[in-house]
């Protein structure tokens, strides 16, 4: 029977999983998580009701053979792009929250179990905390923070791979402007298969998102938490998951502010029109990082499927930059050729 590999992708609202085989996709599926099962404190109180989701899944679909399972990874300490065996201190990390809380953390927890009930190797494969800055990159401006990597390097690596695949280019020659664009925002300048640099996509960098703050200014946010007497939970929560289109718009679809466009709702255009207008800044930015010498600009992600941010994009960059579109989100096919890349004996394994 051929080789089987389960994927799992824990986001900030949803759960997905996809059991691949050489020869096709076996299952897909994804799962809403309500308001309720989740939490804001730390999002491994959401392991019960996520686990037993996706057992009751796997039995249905009488899944009961996998030769290894691949998940997500969580923010964690720097990590190099590559695979990294699932063991306790990664475990222990994830269940403490100990580097930020994210649905990402979920994935290492799933892949252990999962691995286990399988009798199945556990990995996790280029993490939300893949760094590959240069020094000059890691420097903020202020003397005792430094600038991290933090982005959706998962998708943002697989999705370049698949273009330079298409084209004929050598991913290891060629530099790209890559945005993925979801829940949160991520523009990456890569140079030779590097994220040279990428800006924080959770907390404090980029275009602001459907969820999220980006970069403030810093004189408006200090006053913020000063007269507000905010707490740093408070704060966290309100930067990370009520900013942006949420917290001007009251919601994080796109597809609903778009309609709302449709319908001569003003304010909603200002709000999606900045955000568009930040991402194009950002675009900017990497690229002089790049000294503008960029092969390709790929735009990925879920809000890639919105005609509407789309066009307002390629309005704008289409002169300067040769575009690719890659819609939704490329982690579980990701993910499946990791699975077999290490079952092959073909990809770098890197201890946690």
């Amino acid at each position: 029977m051929s080789q089987l590999v389960l994927a799992i992708n824990p986001g900030s609202t949803s759960t997905k999983l996809a059991v691949f085989s050489r020869e096709k996709l076996e299952l897909k599926l994804s799962f809403a998580i309500d308001e309720e099962h989740i939490s804001k404190e730390n999002v491994y109180k959401e392991y019960p009701f996520r686990k037993s989701q996706i057992e009751a899944v796997l039995k249905e679909n009488k899944i009961d053979k996998i030769d290894i399972v691949i998940a997500r990874g969580g923010i964690f300490h720097p990590m190099k792009s590559g695979a990294y065996p699932v063991n306790d201190k990664m475990i222990k990390d994830a269940k403490l929250a100990r580097y930020g809380n994210h649905a990402s953390n979920l994935g290492a927890v799933f892949a252990r179990y999962f691995g286990e009930k399988f009798s199945a190797p556990a990995y996790i494969i280029d993490p939300v905390v893949v760094d590959e800055f240069p020094d000059i990159a890691r420097v903020s401006g202020t003397p005792g923070i430094v600038r991290r990597s933090l982005s959706h390097a998962l998708n943002i690596k697989a999705t370049t791979r698949g273009v330079c695949d298409k084209n004929g280019w050598e991913i290891e020659k060629e530099n790209f402007v890559v945005a993925h664009m979801g829940g949160g925002i991520s523009v990456c300048a890569m140079k030779n298969d590097r994220m040279l640099d990428v800006n924080d996509a959770l907390l404090g960098m980029g275009p602001f998102s459907p969820e999220r703050a980006g970069a403030l200014p810093l004189r408006g946010l200090l006053d913020l938490i000063y007269d507000k007497q905010m707490d740093k939970g408070a704060i966290t929560k309100l930067l990370s998951r009520e900013s942006g289109l949420k917290g001007y718009l009251g919601t994080n679809d796109v597809r609903e502010v778009v309609k709302r466009i449709e319908t001569g709702d003003e304010k909603a255009k200002l709000i999606l029109d900045a955000m568009i207008y930040q991402i194009r800044k950002e675009v900017g930015s990497m690229a002089a990082v790049l000294d503008f010498k960029v092969k390709a600009l790929i735009f990925t992600g879920g809000i890639a499927y919105s005609d509407y941010v789309i066009g307002e994009l390629q309005k704008h960059l289409s002169e300067q930059f040769y575009i690719e579109i890659h819609p939704g989100e490329n982690e579980l096919g990701a993910m499946r050729d990791g699975g077999f890349r290490i079952l092959d004996n073909k990809m770098k394994i890197y201890e946690y």
